[in-house]
C-alpha cells in the first residue's frame, strides 16, 4: 500500500545519478565533486572537514530498532550507504504527528522529534538523500544484522 505524500522534497537516487544534482548550489556542488571524486570505501572512519562549507563523516554501525528522527538548520545532509542496507523516516516540519523531543541545539545543529506519521524508504549500497532542513529524517533504522558503512557529507546553508 502506497501512501500519499504531497511534502516530499528529500532527494531520494543512486550515487551513479548524483551528479543530476550540480547547480543547486555552490557548497553542494563542493560536496557533490567530493563524492564523486573520491573512493567513500577507502575513507577511515572519523570526521573530515574540507572546509567551513563542508564537513564529511565516515561511519559504520549495525541498524537500529528505533533511533530518533532529527532535522538541522545550518545544514543539508548528503547521505550515502556505501555498504549494507537501513531504512529511513522521513516526516516535513508542517506534518501534525511531529512532536519536539529535544529542542533545537545550535551547538550542534540538532532538534530530535517524535513522528507517528512518516514515510519510509530503504537506502542500500550506493544509494544516496539529500535532506534539506525541513526534512526530519530518521536515518540509521535496522534491516538485517549486515553491518551499515555509510558517508554523511554536512553540507552548509548560506
Amino acid at each position: 500500500m502506497y501512501k500519499e505524500v504531497e511534502w516530499l522534497r528529500v532527494i531520494i537516487g543512486k550515487l551513479k545519478d548524483l551528479k543530476r544534482y550540480f547547480g543547486l548550489s555552490k557548497e553542494i556542488d563542493e560536496a557533490i565533486s567530493y563524492v564523486l571524486n573520491t573512493d567513500l570505501m577507502s575513507l577511515e572512519l572519523g570526521r573530515y572537514e574540507l572546509d567551513d562549507n563542508v564537513v564529511v563523516n565516515r561511519q559504520q554501525y549495525f541498524g537500529k530498532t528505533d533511533p530518533f528522527a532529527e532535522s538541522h538548520i545550518n545544514f543539508i545532509d548528503l547521505q550515502i550507504v556505501l555498504k549494507g542496507k537501513e531504512k529511513m523516516g522521513y516526516a516535513d516540519l508542517s506534518n501534525p504527528t511531529v512532536r519536539v523531543m529535544e529542542d533545537y541545539d545550535p551547538n550542534i545543529d540538532l532538534a530530535k522529534y517524535y513522528v507517528t506519521d512518516e514515510c519510509f524508504y530503504e537506502m542500500s549500497a550506493d544509494s544516496f538523500a539529500l535532506i534539506f532542513p525541513e526534512d526530519i529524517h530518521r536515518p540509521g533504522m535496522k534491516v538485517d544484522e549486515e553491518m551499515i558503512e555509510k558517508v554523511v557529507v554536512k553540507i552548509r546553508i548560506k
